[in-house]
């Protein structure tokens, strides 16, 4: 059905539309030159056709959005009628299927409860057999029960007896080797004691042998110095000396300053000017590693003054 009202709008703009274009002509009729007067009809026709043929378009295409719309709703309307048929198709469908699979679960119940029935009536006479079984059995369970005990106790007496008896064995054997411990733990203690005294006397021993050779080189040391001028009599710096087997001077250097630079300079060139201690080599070995390969010598010169 074609809507009036939607006409009712462009019908007014059209009237007023009318009216400014007639204002316009008679304005221009009154009051310009011949030559406007001429032109301004024409142009007044043309704008008219223009302004009737867009609203004839514009009537025309809103009647055809009118069809337009209304095909649309018959396409909606038709479309949901199809999708009511198809939705009461499938509740017809769905309830026969729902019937089938009730009849079928009822059949299916019957034929389980007859099953079972079956089933119980076998498990009956089974429980009845079982019974008769366990009691049977129950008895010899019992019997062999108390020969088992017996044979336990007797067991139970035997191996007490061996248990005390590997329990004297044991005590016997712990005395043993506590004595044993107790005697390699005197004999530790008596041999670390010879061993101590032992490397006390090769210590001293030892001392008394190479006593000697700290004095041949401090002596060696002062021989060779030349003392400065600022020496004083309690200087003393701690020299660091390291030796080779020959008895020649590897390095030298300060371990404790006499705090006097020219003092520490001093004895370090009387050690260089020395060289070698050649007396060393009439040493052992040993005692050369352990005592004179690298030790501390405190040089105090005798030839000082205040």
């Amino acid at each position: 059905m074609v809507n009036f009202r939607s006409y009712l709008l462009p019908t007014l703009l059209a009237l007023i539309l009318h009216s400014v274009i007639f204002s316009a002509l008679f304005y221009s009729w009154f009051g310009y030159a011949e030559d406007q007067r001429q032109l301004t009809p024409r142009h007044v026709k043309a704008q008219i056709v223009d302004i009737k043929t867009q609203l004839k378009a514009q009537q025309q295409k809103k009647q055809a959005e009118a069809r337009k719309k209304e095909d649309a709703r018959k396409q909606e309307a038709q479309k949901k009628a199809e999708a009511r048929k198809k939705a009461d198709a499938k509740k017809k469908e769905d309830a026969r299927k729902k019937a089938e699979a009730r009849k079928k679960e009822d059949a299916r119940k019957k034929a389980e409860a007859s099953k079972k029935a079956a089933a119980k009536k076998k498990e009956d006479a089974r429980i009845k057999a079982e019974a008769k079984k366990k009691a049977e059995a129950r008895k010899k369970a019992e019997a062999q029960k108390k020969a088992a005990a017996q044979k336990k106790q007797e067991a139970l007496k035997k191996a007490e007896a061996e248990k005390k008896e590997a329990a004297r064995l044991q005590a016997e054997k712990d005395r043993k080797e506590q004595e044993r411990k107790e005697q390699a733990r005197r004999d530790a203690e008596l041999d670390a004691q010879l061993a101590a005294e032992e490397q006390e006397l090769q210590a001293e021993a030892d001392q008394q042998s190479v006593a000697g050779y700290r004095d041949y080189i401090a002596n060696e040391i002062e021989r060779n110095w030349r003392r400065p001028p600022s020496a004083r009599n309690g200087m003393k710096v701690l020299l660091a000396l390291h030796l080779l087997p020959t008895g020649e001077v590897d390095n030298v250097y300060i371990v404790t300053s006499s705090g006097n630079g020219h003092f520490d300079e001093s004895a370090i060139r009387a050690v260089k000017r020395v060289g070698r201690f050649s007396e060393l080599q009439k040493m052992e070995s040993v005692l050369f590693d352990r005592y004179y390969r690298k030790f501390n010598l405190e040089f105090i010169p005798t030839d000082l003054r205040r």
